[in-house]
This record gives structure tokens, C-alpha cells and sequence, in this order.
């Protein structure tokens, strides 16, 4: 085994040929599936699921924020607050 230097494999910034042939497969079943999809047949909660489910892939994940303060921390008001003595 090479110590960290890179002897063989595809090399940086080579596009995966394999993932790109998936992709460009599941994106013809979706196409397809899709244009068969009737939407006036469908019930009000399987629009909902399908909105449900496409938004996943048009929005970013939101992360969860940790807005948690140090307790021992002291907060000077009047600093803050700009009150005259």
C-alpha cells in the first residue's frame, strides 16, 4: 500500500461513469412515471404526499441550531440599553 500518495484509479476530478449512467437511467423512470401520473385521479392527501416528498429534493435540509448561552456569563443592561445615570 502507497504511504498517501496516489498510484493508480481514476484521477481527481474524473466523472464516475457508472453513477452518471444510473442517474441518466432513473431520471427516464422518473420522466416516465411521472407523465403517466394522473393528478385528477389522485386524493387530496396523495397530492399532499406527492408535494410532501418532491420538496425534499427541491429545498435544502435544515440543520437544528444549538442557541444555547454560557450561564456564567454576566449581561450589563445599562450598557445595552444606553441608560443615562
Amino acid at each position: 500500500m502507497a504511504q498517501g500518495i496516489k498510484t493508480g484509479g481514476r484521477q481527481k476530478g474524473t466523472p464516475n461513469k457508472l453513477t452518471a449512467e444510473i442517474k441518466e437511467k432513473l431520471a427516464a423512470i422518473i420522466s416516465e412515471a411521472t407523465d403517466n401520473l394522473n393528478l385528477k385521479e389522485c386524493s387530496n392527501s396523495e397530492r399532499i404526499k406527492l408535494i410532501e416528498i418532491g420538496l425534499k429534493y427541491l429545498l435544502p435540509t435544515m440543520k437544528q441550531v444549538d442557541r444555547s448561552y454560557d450561564a456564567s456569563e454576566s449581561i450589563d443592561f445599562k450598557t445595552i440599553l444606553r441608560f443615562e445615570d
